[in-house]
């Protein structure tokens, strides 16, 4: 089981305990969730004894734990769930709710899912609880009717945990003979809304029950047929669903590329076969591949398929063999270090880019305006620089620099004097980010007019489910940003996922070149390029459009500020 499915037992035991009135080991729980999600070599851990060198991981929650991690739920758990069923958790889990109010709203009408609340909502019930007003009750009814709309909402980098668990529950039954990740935790979208499986077996009934078994799965509909083209729907603890396509193996291609989607992408497949005379239910394909064969395209790989162009494309000679890969990145850029935010050394960063592949890594902690970040003025600058230059024979070449602050009025927040000595600079918008579009407008333009080579680095200031983009005309920032010395970042961070891949492929087509980053705080941070490369490849950027994948020398030929 993955961290990340672990952690969310972990805060479901959290919940009950709070429920129960043990706020003591409500709040241990959710403490021990947060230090298993960001553990290195959890399994490791686990089968050494160590679990309890973790922040906030006593013997007692170590114990349940290595029960989690071994198989995949703990005695406690299911006496808990069966003393409060899954719509307290539902309820508990909305932001206008929380779990005393979910407990007092089940003691008082034991409902069977969240529209039985929402109806009670509407019928003033919810109001006359004690605590309770007119005022929390429609906010408890917003949060259920956006529940609806929305589904359940979380990152990318939680929900491949989720879907990784699952996928192994399905796997380790005999009559599961394949078992696909699709949906768009395949296609790499940055909030998941449900997980997606292709699954390839001669005995749909004994899959449901093993879907049904898995240890987050709350309810299932089993009203529904399941076919290649209609899933078998399970809801998970917190709200996530759970598609699973049940395919025949020589029925697999098409269950695999329905569940991964887009809907519109599978339409325009539909469309193509139809002007075939093709019947994709019926057509023998044990992958895809030979699905795309016989519409007579080339396989299109998942990031790209957003039913826009991709399959004209496709068919008028793109196989997208070119998009840019991890394995194609010669160097860790935008790195931070315990001279501003970062939790590592410079010495160990750069140890840990070499062990990763990399031939070269950007040092850019924060600069001064940054003082929330520690950020680095012109006489610490000059302190790392000393130190970089004393660093024995490292195992990757370092580029020194700063992540410069866009200032209000444009300007970038480096040292005049350090621009010619540094090797890169990346302007970064890091406050007054509710300026109206007119404004930052035009402070990133004159940024981007600044006479020396910089990296626009997480464009958009977004954070994912946290913070809107800020608002400026992208399009005449973007032709800006063509003819001056430029190029832009895409920002691997998890919560930034910046720039967003439609955006991206407006810079493309004016001819800007990209800098992959991971905007790593930490050693286990660089991996997190791994979703600038999926970002990139879902804007269809190429590696001749990626200046970290040239070689080192010529990268810092490229990006050094002039």
């Amino acid at each position: 089981m993955e961290p990340a499915t672990i952690a969310a037992q972990l805060r479901e035991l959290a919940v009950y305990y709070e429920l129960d009135g043990d706020k003591h080991r409500s709040y241990a729980y959710d403490r021990a969730a947060k230090s298993v999600e960001a553990a290195n070599g959890l399994h490791r851990l686990v089968e050494e004894g160590r679990l309890e060198e973790l922040p906030g991981v006593g013997a007692s929650i170590a114990r349940v734990v290595a029960e989690l991690a071994r198989r995949g739920t703990v005695d406690v758990l299911d006496r808990l769930r069966a003393a409060w069923p899954p719509i307290v958790i539902e309820l508990a889990q909305l932001p206008k709710v929380g779990v005393p109010r979910a407990r007092k709203i089940f003691q008082a009408f034991a409902p069977a899912d969240l529209e039985a609340v929402a109806t009670a909502c509407r019928a003033g019930l919810i109001s006359e609880l004690p605590g309770f007003g007119k005022v929390s009750e429609q906010r408890i009814l917003q949060s259920i009717e956006e529940r609806r709309l929305k589904g359940a909402q979380v990152l990318l980098v939680d929900a491949e945990g989720h879907a990784l668990s699952l996928a192994a529950h399905l796997r380790a039954d005999p009559a599961a003979l394949k078992v696909e990740i699709c949906g768009p935790v395949r296609r790499y979208i940055e909030v998941i809304d449900h997980l997606a499986y292709a699954v390839a077996t001669l005995d749909p009934a004994k899959m449901i029950e093993r879907l049904a078994s898995f240890a987050l799965v709350t309810s299932i509909d089993r009203q529904q047929q399941a076919t290649v083209d209609a899933p078998v729907v399970a809801y998970l603890a917190g709200g996530l669903r759970a598609e699973v396509y049940l395919a025949a193996p020589s029925h697999l291609g098409w269950a695999q590329i329905v569940a991964t989607g887009s809907p519109e992408h599978v339409a325009l497949l539909r469309a193509r076969a139809a002007d075939r005379g093709m019947s994709m239910q019926i057509l023998e394909a044990n992958d895809e591949p030979h699905v795309y064969r016989a519409l007579g395209l080339p396989w299109i790989p998942p990031e790209v398929r957003d039913g826009t162009d991709e399959v004209s494309a496709a068919a008028a000679g793109d196989d997208f063999h070119d998009l840019i890969t991890l394995d194609d990145l010669t160097a860790a850029t935008h790195c931070h270090t315990t001279y501003s935010d970062g939790k590592n050394s410079v010495a160990e960063m750069v140890r840990a880019a070499a062990e990763l592949g990399f031939d070269a890594i950007t040092i850019t902690d924060h600069s001064a305006a940054a003082s929330y970040a520690s950020g680095l003025d012109l006489d610490r600058l000059r302190q790392q620089a000393a130190e970089i230059a004393a660093l024995t024979d490292p195992e990757a070449r370092v580029l020194r620099g700063t992540e410069a602050d866009i200032l209000e009025d444009g300007g970038i927040d480096v040292p005049p004097e350090m621009i010619g000595e540094l090797d890169v600079i990346i302007a970064s918008v890091h406050q007054r980010f509710s300026l109206d579009e007119d404004a930052m407008t035009r402070r990133v333009v004159a940024a981007m007019r600044q006479p020396f080579f910089k990296i626009w680095g997480h464009a958009l200031g977004r954070l994912v489910l946290r913070r809107d983009p800020i608002k400026l005309r992208l399009d005449e920032v973007l032709d800006v940003a063509a003819e001056s010395q430029c190029a832009i970042e895409i920002n691997g961070d998890p919560h930034r996922l910046d720039l967003d891949p439609v955006s991206a492929r407006k810079a493309v087509v004016r001819g800007i070149k990209f800098v992959l980053s991971s905007d790593a705080h930490s050693t286990r941070g660089l991996g997190a390029v791994r979703f600038a490369v999926a970002m990139a490849r879902r804007a269809r950027i190429r590696k001749q459009h990626v200046l970290n994948a040239l070689p080192a020398d010529e990268l810092a030929a490229a990006i050094r500020p002039r």
